[in-house]
């Protein structure tokens, strides 16, 4: 009888059994995976927020209102004059002369690539007020140009509310509100949203190493304000920078401006009428209008735009009607590319050219309004029979 081929494994060893239950493994690979990912996003802050401090770049937390850059000039005792607008304002004249002529100290909060948002926040800081100058140009009153720094400045309410009133579109609404969540992923990422500045950063202190950072900023148009004073200094001009460096910052302007100029009752709007009327309250009201480039004149602003912004400012002008305007964007020749910093910024050239028109301004618009006081009659009352 053959054997049987068929073997009896009842009393052989069992088979070797994973002793790990399926489920607690896959738990276990999740939890190495939320490790790392916790590691990366660690790495990648510290490294970050190491990258922000070696360039200069600072955050405030996005529940506390930032401060700004203060700087004065001129006497520090009796009135002040409150500056309201952005570095365009601060370099486009010469502000020790300014003070001089009005005998009166001069106040500014500083905050890069600021608009009437901004400034208002800072209108109740001023001390003593009993004059208010406003400088405005195409570029700070394109509500497609947001503020790098609004959330940081002004309450989430107040935006709100402006959205609402004005009837922002869709687009610029959201891309106003990513702005106060973009401030919350910054706690994490004090970089996020700025590559350009980071570009710029990393370009100058590459340039300080190889000790080339003078003429890195001879040729990047550095506006130089001094400390605490209200007063830049420049080094070059528009008309000596190459071809390609024109394009490259025409470019970062028009992804700056999404392309285009609006100037109808948005956000902006909005917010620089309440500065006026809020100005004219304390005392006089100056309004300086500012000038571009002609690079930025003939790459942006055809015969529409400047209607749609000629139309906006008689609006708000119409608000204050005591206000006195100041023109200096129609100064002749005065776009003229020597005489500006960047794109936007005037040099020293400019300067010179616009603080004598806008202090001959100030005297006649002086003389104008004094003329107007009525004189009471000085002789006594005669007695009719």
């Amino acid at each position: 009888m053959q054997p049987s081929s068929v073997v009896d494994t009842s009393s052989l060893p069992g088979h070797p059994v994973s002793s790990q239950d399926p489920g607690k493994a896959r738990h276990s690979r999740g939890k190495q995976l939320v490790e790392i990912v916790l590691l990366s996003l660690a790495l990648c802050s510290a490294g970050n927020y190491v990258l922000a401090r070696c360039l200069g770049i600072s955050r405030s937390a996005p529940w506390k209102r930032a401060d700004a850059v203060y700087r004065r000039v001129g006497p520090q005792t009796g009135p002040q004059v409150y500056c309201a607008g952005s570095s365009l304002l601060v370099a486009g004249l010469d502000w020790p002369e300014v003070a001089q002529s009005l005998g009166k100290g001069i106040e500014n909060w500083t905050v890069a690539g600021s608009s009437p948002e901004i400034w208002e926040v800072f209108q109740p800081q001023n001390r003593v007020t009993d004059a208010t100058i406003i400088g405005v140009s195409v570029y700070d009153l394109n509500e497609m140009r947001l503020t790098p720094e609004r959330a940081s400045y002004v309450p989430l309410t107040v935006t709100g509310a402006d959205l609402w009133s004005s009837h922002a579109s869709a687009d610029l609404r959201e891309r106003i509100l990513a702005q106060y969540g973009l401030s919350y992923v910054r706690l994490l990422f004090p970089l996020a949203g700025d590559a350009d500045k980071v570009l710029v950063g990393m370009r100058s202190e590459g340039a300080k190493l190889l000790g080339r950072g003078a003429s890195l900023e001879q040729h990047e148009a550095v506006v130089v304000e001094k400390e605490g004073a209200l007063e830049v200094e420049d080094s070059t001009d528009v008309s000596t920078w190459d071809s390609g460096h024109v394009l490259r910052r025409l470019e970062v302007l028009k992804a700056e401006n999404h392309d285009a100029h609006r100037f109808s009752n948005g956000p902006k709007s909005r917010a620089f009428r309440r500065l006026l009327v809020k100005a004219q309250r304390q005392g006089r009201v100056i309004v300086a209008v500012l000038p571009v480039s002609q690079y930025y004149v003939d790459t942006f602003l055809d015969k529409g735009t400047v209607s749609a912004f000629e139309k906006s400012l008689a609006e708000n002008m119409a608000a204050v009607p005591g206000a006195t305007l100041v023109r200096l964007d129609q100064v002749p020749g005065i776009s003229d590319n020597k005489n500006f910093l960047d794109l936007v910024h005037l040099n020293s050239s400019g300067r010179r050219v616009l603080t004598p028109v806008f202090l001959k301004e100030l005297s006649e618009s002086t003389s104008n309004r004094t003329s107007q006081i009525p004189v009471a009659d000085s002789m006594p009352n005669k007695r009719h029979p």
